[in-house]
């Protein structure tokens, strides 16, 4: 998904954000081409309208499963998207409560939940679409770990 990024200095060949892939990392695009890899590891080079180079990379956001990460442009922090709200976050982190029921397995099929419901809350889909797109995720993860353990026991023999 593409994400327009809001900097000064880039009317004339404007900046988006493109999420992560399955195979892929987040991309810097500028005027629709994707952005010149910068001086340095992990960084980008952005011409601005006054023909002026520079750098720009990706910042950890501070929710690890937020699909979009954070973007500094020349220093300045760019926000691309609005952070989760506290109730968004605890929603979309719900089906990491497995780690308490199912160690390593809950954690591996929490964690992939979590995450997944985080791209969609990352849509444009309505409000309430998202909620229920999201609870349908993690009765899904509930569902999964359970098969996925009887499985396993049955294989161990238990």
């Amino acid at each position: 998904m593409r994400y327009p990024v809001n900097a000064p200095g880039f009317a004339t060949r404007p900046v988006e954000l493109e999420t992560a892939g399955m195979f892929s990392g987040a991309r810097l695009l500028q005027g629709g081409e994707p952005a010149p890899n910068g001086s340095r590891r992990g960084t980008f080079s952005l011409r601005q309208d006054d023909g002026r180079a520079v750098m720009a990379r990706f910042r950890p956001s501070p929710f690890v499963i937020d699909p979009v990460p954070a973007l500094e442009i020349d220093g300045r922090r760019i926000e691309v998207v609005r952070s989760f709200r506290w109730y968004e976050l605890t929603w979309i982190a719900l089906p990491v409560v497995l780690v308490f029921v199912g160690g390593m397995l809950g954690a591996i099929v929490g964690f992939v939940a979590a995450a997944i419901n985080a791209q969609i809350m990352r849509t444009g889909q309505p409000l309430a679409a998202r909620y229920l797109l999201t609870a349908g995720v993690t009765a899904f993860a509930v569902a999964a770990y359970g098969v996925i353990g009887i499985l396993f026991l049955g294989l161990v023999g238990r």
